[in-house]
């Protein structure tokens, strides 16, 4: 704990910042993981500074979901276990969407802490049942596929996100 330098404290944040993980954190600092939590119960500035840091790397993480759910992934489509080319020897490939990392940030995002965050609620504050809590999903999904479709409706990411919405 005292032979931590300023560069160790600055090197531990910034991957900290970076990863969110404690141990890879304490490894670029070259310092035990032991010495780093024994830092953060004694020094004030330091803690606060590990608890900003853990709160970047998990804003980080909301991103990447959010882009995953919203934005979705190119991914090529295959036959035959090798990837399908279109007529211009371009790779073809078609945008997936994560339904499942865009409900939990909805759950996570819509949560009153005085109420289960697994109970949905109508607008009378009665829980909303499965089928309805589909259909508000989809809809969602419907209006973000639409915004991004719309600017390349003439690409392949518009036709790839066409067929995606098709296949709801």
């Amino acid at each position: 704990m005292a032979g931590w330098t300023d560069r160790q404290r600055a090197c531990f944040l910034a991957r900290l910042a970076e990863t969110g993980n404690v141990s890879a954190a304490a490894r670029s600092a070259a310092i035990a993981r032991s010495s780093a939590y024994a830092l953060r119960a004694v020094d004030e500035p330091f803690a606060a500074a590990w608890a900003e840091a853990q709160a970047q790397a998990l804003d980080a993480l909301e991103m990447e979901a959010r882009r995953r759910a919203v934005d979705g992934i190119e991914q090529p489509v295959l036959y035959a276990g090798k990837p399908v080319h279109d007529a211009g020897g371009e790779p073809v490939t078609i945008r997936h969407y994560s339904d499942r990392l865009l409900e939990l940030l909805l759950k996570a995002r819509r949560a009153d802490p005085a109420t289960s965050t697994d109970e949905a609620q109508d607008d009378d504050g009665a829980p909303l049942d499965d089928d309805e809590r589909v259909r508000r999903i989809m809809w969602l999904l419907d209006q973000a596929r639409a915004r991004q479709a719309r600017p390349a409706a003439e690409g392949r990411v518009g036709a790839a996100a066409g067929a995606a919405e098709d296949g709801l």
